[in-house]
């Protein structure tokens, strides 16, 4: 049922890194008199660590408080430490809150870094009566045992009424994540047949460097697709993956969370069917990670953001803000049919494109992506189109100062066409809905591919067009023929079911005694065949003769019957021979002959002249194709009367 000739379509998703970037924080909000206390996103690598005290979190010269850590009478090189690794980190900032009571400048708590637990440098000083925030850049200082310490590296012990109050600890990261994009293959160049479900794919792999699960793939058919015909369904059980059919997108969601292979197989399980009448040409099919849909024709990636009620101007700038797999986001850029079709009639939603004539009026540019500055419509209403535009009915009209364009909603056109409007939009169909954000095609994007596409034939449904019966005379073979719009030819003995008897236009029966109907399909490059035809071989009977004419014998002016007995016939032809049988010519009806083309033949008033006539008939069936059968032949002997002559005076009489 497949084609032959199926192409593999491998899409290799790179293996250059896209990275992105995560903020890991350590904090001890000392909210339990503990040292072991992690309230951030990663665990310290240490407890908190005192030199020259008890070592108690609940007593000694440094301790936990009032969910703050508290130094009261710290002696002089006292001090406490914590470590954490920060390697990875592209950049860290250190802060807490802090308080001091009755400190001087010869009684304070320093506050010091270390990138390696063994060497510090002195960030800053808690001293006097105040208190604050402290924050700062310790980027210097990331390494796998980064050190803060605290310690009382003044003249004096502090004083008895003497404090320093430290709250809310934090060392904030930036860190930098590796992400792989996954590599796909897939394989589908297949042959559809009208009425049935097929896979999309033939085969589908999911693999990537970094990762094992991914939360969402999507299945669309990204060319060709016929709204309220083109289904994508998930067959089978999948626990781990539901299904969302989108008839406005004529996209599949898989979602999970789910391992790749569980995608994989969930994939595989997608099947295309039509409810047409009579579909017909190709379908793609593009297979993605993500939300976004990817259209093959241009190798972009086109998602549709709802936000109601937001101004072009904030479109365009959120746009440019996001990206996809390292690709640059930007206020999407239609520049042709198809690519209007698939982010128009064929999106979630309606909103903002990248177009504007703010700038000149009448002169409609593209303000974004790769073609921003292109003009691509000089005008309103009845303008010039420079490059493409799929502006709606009577647009743009600029009725009320409309600089900017959106995409219809479909109570004012669903073919997802275009109109101009304000900034802010307008109200009701003219509200402002959300944007398209299109990825792909930016100077310095990656080059990726990071979706497969397969792609389906529909085969033509096949028709018989003419059939040609045929007759024999008598048992044996009848050729019979038929022709098709397409695909070859079977010939069966049933209405359904059954074996195949013969293939092609010409079809030579078996060996039949009695008229017999045969029964012809077409079937198309392995679909399914077409309702069968009946075709009727005749077999005809012959006519016969089952009385032949006898000779006659009669006198001189008589008339002469000439009758044979036939079985199936319905046509005769009299004729006679002059010659002795060497030919026969045909006679018809007149003085001389009458019934020359019934089963009797009558010579009228037979005459001597006629004497030694030979006369047959030909006898045949106008329904039949069996040939003329040619009856014997009968003599006529036509004999005179006796001759009596008296007294000079002749007699004829009958003797």
């Amino acid at each position: 049922m497949m084609n032959s000739n199926t192409a593999k379509i491998v899409l290799f998703l790179f293996f250059i890194m896209a990275f992105s970037y995560g903020q890991d924080t350590y904090i001890d909000n000392f909210n339990s008199v503990r040292y072991d206390r992690n309230n951030g996103t990663e665990n310290w690598s240490t407890n908190w660590i005192e030199t020259n005290d008890d070592g108690d979190s609940d007593d000694g010269e440094i301790y936990i408080e009032d969910n703050r850590l508290t130094f009261n009478k710290t002696e002089v090189n006292t001090s406490i430490k914590r470590s954490a690794d920060i390697s990875a980190a592209t950049s860290a900032t250190l802060s807490f809150n802090w308080e001091t009571e009755e400190l001087d400048d010869k009684r304070e708590i320093t506050i010091q870094i270390s990138s390696n637990g063994s060497s510090y440098t002195t960030l800053w000083v808690l001293t006097g009566e105040s208190s604050g925030f402290f924050s700062q850049d310790i980027s210097a200082y990331i390494g796998t045992n980064t050190t803060v310490r605290f310690i009382n590296d003044g003249e004096k012990k502090l004083k008895n009424k003497g404090y320093a109050f430290v709250d809310n600890l934090k060392i904030e990261t930036v860190v930098m994540v590796s992400n792989a994009p996954p590599m796909i293959t897939a394989t589908g160049d297949q042959s559809y047949c009208p009425g049935s479900a097929i896979p999309v794919v033939e085969t589908i792999s999911i693999t990537d460097s970094d990762d094992t699960t991914a939360s969402e793939v999507s299945i669309q058919i990204s060319s060709g697709y016929v709204s309220g015909e083109d289904l994508l369904t998930l067959t089978g059980s999948h626990p781990s993956i539901s299904a969302n059919w989108s008839a406005s997108e004529g996209k599949l969601t898989l979602t999970g969370p789910a391992t790749y292979t569980a995608f994989e197989a969930a994939i595989s399980a997608v099947e295309y069917s039509s409810s047409g009448t009579n579909p017909s040409g190709s379908k793609d099919f593009s297979i993605t990670i993500g939300d976004p849909n990817y259209l093959p024709a241009t190798d972009h990636y086109y998602e549709y953001v709802s936000d109601v009620g937001i101004s072009w101007t904030d479109a365009h700038t959120a746009a440019s803000s996001r990206t996809y797999f390292g690709l640059q986001g930007y206020l999407a850029t239609l520049t042709s049919q198809v690519e209007a079709d698939f982010s128009g009639s064929q999106a979630t939603g309606v909103g903002w494109i990248g177009a504007s004539d703010a700038a000149n009026e009448g002169d409609w540019k593209w303000m974004s992506g790769p073609e921003a500055g292109d003009s691509f419509w000089s005008g309103g209403v009845s303008g010039t189109e420079l490059t493409y535009a799929f502006w709606n009915n009577n647009e743009p009209n600029n009725s009320g100062n409309e600089d900017y364009a959106h995409i219809s909603h479909p109570n004012v056109n669903s073919n997802g066409s275009w109109n101009d409007l304000p900034n802010g939009g307008g109200s009701g169909n003219y509200e402002p809905k959300g944007y398209v954000v299109e990825y792909g095609g930016m100077p310095g994007d990656p080059v990726l591919n990071i979706s497969a596409t397969t792609s389906i034939t529909i085969e033509p449904s096949p028709v018989i067009t003419s059939t040609v019966p045929a007759s024999r005379c008598g048992a044996g073979s009848v050729v019979l023929g038929a022709s098709a719009s397409i695909g070859e030819l079977r010939w069966y003995a049933t209405t359904s079911g059954g074996s195949v008897l013969g293939s092609g236009t010409n079809f030579t029966t078996p060996t039949i005694a009695t008229t017999t109907t045969f029964y012809v399909a077409a079937e198309n490059n392995g679909c399914a065949a077409s309702a069968r035809t009946a075709v009727v071989a005749t077999i005809d009977t012959a006519a016969e003769i089952d009385t032949q004419a006898t000779n006659l014998a009669v006198f001189d002016g008589d008339n002469a019957l000439f009758s044979v007995e036939t079985s199936n016939a319905d046509s005769f032809q009299w004729q006679v021979s002059t010659n002795g049988g060497l030919s026969f010519s045909p006679i018809t009806n007149g003085a001389t002959y009458s019934g020359t083309q019934t089963e009797d033949l009558t010579v009228n008033a037979a005459t001597t002249a006629q004497n030694d006539y030979r006369y047959r008939v030909l006898v045949s069936s106008t329904t039949s194709s069996c040939p003329v059968v040619v009856s014997s032949q009968a003599i006529l002997t036509v004999k005179v009367k006796t001759v009596v002559t008296n007294k000079k005076i002749t007699y004829r009489i009958k003797k």
